[in-house]
């Protein structure tokens, strides 16, 4: 899936800015190149970055914003919202857990989404999804922003995992630099 947006800022600093001067690349990256060629220094190596998957903005609402990024303290980002606002896969994939759980995330569903990578999603106030559905990126209602578990107000705590969650061997990934910027705020909600 590639988006028809390009951020290089964005790749720089490795999450969004004020100033990070997302454009559309709908002709073919040329004003990237020309805003590339304005903006480096003579002798500065210039990489490019190319994603090979990317994921929706989980959260249903032109309303919603992160309000705790991925650290090692907080290896997930929190996204808040109003109570009850639709939540849906990032990306594409089979429900492999959908429930409560005792881990402070409260109300939660898990998605495989192939190649070994894994979403979760936290503090939901109520659960759509079944442990086998096949979910749809920005199609498929996971469930509702909530404050379950050990949240302190309505939000979703998104993690992205390589390999089962809490596994041997897994690991956590920053969800964020799996959402391609373009795909931040699908159409339908601006």
């Amino acid at each position: 899936m590639s988006s028809p947006f390009t951020s290089g800022a964005q790749v720089a600093r490795g999450g969004p800015s004020q100033d990070s001067g997302v454009q559309p690349n709908r002709n073919g990256g040329r004003r990237l190149r020309r805003l590339a060629r304005a903006s480096v220094l003579a002798g500065t190596l210039v990489l490019t970055v190319a994603a090979t998957t990317s994921a929706y903005w989980p959260v249903g609402s032109r309303s919603s914003w992160v309000t705790q990024w991925f650290s090692r303290a907080h290896p997930a980002i929190d996204i808040a919202a109003n109570y009850g606002t639709r939540v849906f896969p990032a990306r594409s994939g089979t429900v492999v857990f959908a429930g409560w759980r005792s881990n402070c995330g409260g109300y939660q569903v898990w998605v495989s989404n192939g190649n070994g990578y894994y979403t979760g999603y936290y503090h939901l106030a109520r659960v759509y999804s079944r442990r086998g559905d096949h979910v749809w990126a920005q199609r498929s209602t996971i469930g509702l922003v909530g404050r379950s578990g050990c949240a302190s107000g309505p939000h979703t705590h998104v993690e992205l995992w390589h390999g089962y969650p809490w596994r041997s061997g897994s690991y956590r990934i920053n969800p964020w630099s799996w959402i391609d910027y373009g795909y931040y705020f699908p159409s339908r909600y601006q």
